[in-house]
Order: C-alpha cells, then structure tokens, then sequence
C-alpha cells in the first residue's frame, strides 16, 4: 500500500496484558444500577469489583445532572433505595416536600380532587405524598451524594475504580473471564465468575456478542430504522429564587406546567436563536437548598440515521448541546425575572443516550406495563411510565404498577452475563420508563443479589434457583411482586390509569396498540 492511500484498518499486535484485579463479581458501570449490583453482591458474600470511567458514582444522577429518585413508593419499592434515602435525609441532603413550589408537586392529587372530588378519590392520594400524586421525584444534594456511595461501597467492602474504561470482554467458549479496561496505568484485564452489565449502554454485552436490541434502531413509525435522540439538563446558578417562583405562580399558561416558557422560545427561535426545542424543562425541586438553583432541560440533537455510539456524531452532539444551552441561558437572563444576575453552574459530563439492551428470555413490553402484569419469576416493582414523550410525542400515566421478571435480566446466550438498569431486556418504549433511577436501583439490587448467590450455589445466573432469589431479596427489604402490594395500595394507579391521562408534544408518531408491542 501506497503512503499516500487511506488506511481503512490495522491490526492490534497481541499482546500480554497484565491482571489489574479478580472477583467473583464484576460490576461495570458505577450509575443507579451499578449501586445497587455492587452493594447487593457485596452484601451476599461476593469478592465485588465496581468499574466506573468517571471520578464519581451515580451515573446519570451525579455526572448527568439528574439528582433524582422518580415516583418512589414504599409500598412498591425496599431495600437499598430507601436505605439510601433515608441516609440522605439523615444527612440533610434531601429536598423538603413541604418547599417545592406548588406547580411541581402535588399536580396529580390536584387533578384527581377536580375531576373525581374528594369523596372519590382513594384515601391514600389524600394521605400521603408519594409515587404519581407526590412530587416527580425525591431530588438530593448531588455532591453528598457521591460522598455518600464511597462511604456505603466501603461499608459493604465493594472494590471501586474510578477512571477505569471497559472496552471489551475476555470471553472463553460460552462463558465470560472478565473484562478488558483502559486506565491510567495503560490497558489491562479484569477477571470475574460473573459480569453485570450496568453501563448504561449495553457497551459489555454488545463487545460479549450476545443477542442484543439497539442496532435495529426505532422499530416502529416514521422514523423506523433511525435512532433515538438525545438531550441534556444543566444547572444555573444566581437565580433570585423567590422572584423566579412568583413569576411562575402568576403565570400559569405560560409557566405553571413542567414543559415551559413557549412564548419566550419561540419569540426567541423566530429571531434566530439556537434553539432546537419549543419549550423548556425550568425545575426548582433540584434546590435542595433554596440557594437560586434552577435545573433547565432543553437542548436536544437528533442522531437519526447515525447511532449513538459513533463517537463523531456524539462529538457533534455535545458541541451542539451546548451551543444551545447558551442560547437558552441569553433568552432566560433576558426574559424570565429573577434570571438577572444568574450564571450557568454545571453542564452534564454527557447526555441522556440509548445504546444496546440484552436479549434476555423474556423482553418486556409496554402491553406488560400496561396490563400490570405480574410473573412468576418477579424480583422488583415498576411504577413509572415509559417515558416516550420526545421519542414518539406523548407521555400518559398509562400503566399499573407490574413486575420485572428475573429472566428480563439474564442474557439468554451468555449464562454468567446478568443486565440492570437501561440494558435489561425490553423493547424500546419500555424501557422508556425501566430506565429511570428508581427501577434501575431495582434491578441492580435484584442482579446484584443474583450474581451473588450463583457464585453461593455453584450455579450459572442462568440456573439459579428464583425463589431462592426472591426469598434473599425479601429479607432485604424488597416487595418482589405486584402480588405482595395490598390492593387499597395499588388503587390509586387504578383509578389514575382509569382516567386516560395523556400529554402530547405533538401528535403522536407510532400507533397506540404499536406502542405496546415494545
């Protein structure tokens, strides 16, 4: 070949790698899911590794800027979730109920009282704040809460790394040896019994070449064949808090809604500014503190016919990104009062993005979803609806709390290969909702559990005994099943779903019964 041609691809001369490390259990990804694999494996007698390419854990709620625990409900969710709650609200770390603005909590409960009445309503919406009728979420100090996670993972004797990259798997036959990560120290190996795939991205079992979802892109509508886009939220500092507030309570077509500030967006687009959306996300529950703290969503990039993980499209996205978050910081410094001396505080290390989900032996679907279906297998609850909103254009409280099923976390090629959070086996509108926080600690603490006892029993995940693993999870505080919630505790999500409460973006780009096919 001629210096002067282009060259397409090279080979890797082989080479010895060093083992950085071994354990029974190796978790990759340090986000919601990565907690709680990495805390439940600890915890039931499993030598635990957690791999984590930033300086932090959390994930999406640290380094993406998304301090949230969405819908929590004690009478759906146990164990480590609401011991790392309670650990934060002992810290003082936790957002108050009773000081978030009353345009973002208690909306649920408010539609409830207008169309049904007091009277008619389930006594518990009227009791207690929690699930859909509460606030969105349970926000939190999001640098304690890093603090935090170091301090329980060495409570539970977890081995963390931090700047340690995974970027591909040491595979023999059927089986996974380990991982491959990049560190400061250079390349080296990692060796494990069993992987859990916590990456957010499905980057592990995607490099293992399991059956995998994601390459297929949208599967239905259209925009089938293309990719799910991405967006980010940033923080800005210096806002007059209590002014911001007033001006949101005396303007409530414009501002009295989680998607905001239309007027302003599109006065400001018609004169050329750079942005994409046509409303804005501007959030006051992340101040945990009152401090002038204001959580913005809005910049958005659509990958279309390129997927996510090109890593020149998602350079592009970023550089994009944030060329609209400071357009979007202009037109709010300009417009919104109480914005006058504000500061744009934090933009996320990266955005929001889909990747790979494992093909497990069971995909659940938003039919699952919205049936409230329950399974033998079950190891967590989920209450939160899929969030499609950008993706197809409409978001409704459209499901009854159901079941994820232990087979939904086990790769159906790879038997000691195990998936939580944003890579468990689902179909794409789905996992819209099994994404979030909340189902992804979830299903972390299930697999985490899981791994744990496999390597207990000397038994591949894929052969694990389940009620042995529902049994364990029990004692650990969890509600297995939709089967073991009281009923007068689900009544209110029956009489929520009954209502057919949907809010559109725009008119809808996949057909309803389409929808709960994936």
């Amino acid at each position: 070949m001629r210096m002067e041609d282009e060259i397409m691809e090279i080979y890797e001369s082989p080479k010895k790698l060093d083992v950085l490390a071994s354990a029974d259990v190796i978790v990759c990804g340090g986000g919601p899911a990565g907690i709680g694999a990495a805390l439940a494996s600890a915890r039931n007698g499993a030598k635990t590794i957690l791999l984590e390419k930033f300086n932090s854990l959390g994930g999406l709620q640290t380094q993406g800027n998304n301090p949230i625990f969405t819908f929590v409900d004690p009478a759906l969710h146990g164990g480590i979730i609401i011991e790392i709650l309670k650990r934060l609200r002992e810290a003082g770390a936790l957002r108050k109920f009773e000081e978030i603005p009353p345009y973002e909590r208690g909306r649920m409960k408010s539609i409830l009282i207008s169309l049904l009445g007091k009277d008619r309503i389930p006594k518990r919406v009227l009791e207690t704040d929690v699930g859909w009728w509460g606030a969105w979420g349970v926000t939190f100090d999001l640098e304690y809460y890093k603090l935090l996670l170091d301090t329980l993972m060495d409570e539970a004797g977890v081995k963390t790394l931090y700047h340690t990259l995974v970027v591909d798997v040491l595979k023999e036959e059927n089986e996974l040896r380990g991982v491959i990560v990049e560190t400061p120290e250079g390349r080296k190996a990692i060796l494990g019994k069993v992987v859990i795939d916590t990456t957010g991205t499905g980057l592990v079992a995607w490099k293992s070449g399991a059956a995998c979802m994601g390459d297929e892109g949208i599967p239905v509508g259209k925009r089938k064949g293309q990719y799910p886009g991405t967006l980010i939220a940033f923080f800005v500092g210096g806002v007059d808090y209590q002014k911001f507030v007033n001006f949101r309570l005396s303007n409530p077509e414009q501002w009295g809604q989680m998607y905001c500030g239309m007027d302003i967006v599109k006065k400001a687009k018609e004169k050329g500014a750079y942005i994409k959306h046509d409303a804005l996300v501007c959030a006051t529950i992340f101040d945990v503190y009152n401090a002038g703290r204001v959580y913005v969503m809005g910049p958005v990039y659509a990958f279309d016919d390129k997927p996510p993980w090109s890593v020149e499209e998602l350079t592009n996205a970023e550089k994009d990104m944030r060329k609209q978050v400071w357009a979007i910081f202009k037109v709010l410094k300009e417009n919104v009062p109480g914005f006058e001396k504000a500061y744009v505080e934090r933009t996320p290390a990266y955005p929001v993005l889909s990747g790979h989900r494992i093909v497990g032996k069971y995909v659940i679907t938003v039919g699952d979803m919205r049936e409230g279906r329950a399974f033998e297998d079950s190891v967590a609850i989920n209450n939160m609806p899929p969030d499609i909103f950008e993706l197809v254009g409409r978001f409704g409280y459209e499901i009854l709390p159901h079941d994820i099923p232990y087979r939904a976390l086990v790769s159906k090629d790879i038997p000691n290969l195990l998936a939580a959070g944003t890579v468990i086996s689902a179909g794409l509108f789905a996992i819209g909702g099994l994404r979030y926080c909340t189902p992804s600690i979830c299903t972390g603490q299930a697999a985490g559990t899981a791994a744990a006892l496999s390597i207990k029993t000397n038994v591949s995940p894929t052969d694990l005994d389940v009620t042995l693993l529902q049994d364990t999870l029990r004692k650990q505080g969890v509600i297995v099943s939709v089967k073991e919630v009281p009923p007068e505790a689900l009544e209110p999500y029956r009489v929520i779903k009954s209502l057919g409460l949907v809010f559109k973006r725009r008119e809808p780009d996949v057909p309803e019964e389409e929808i709960a096919k994936y």
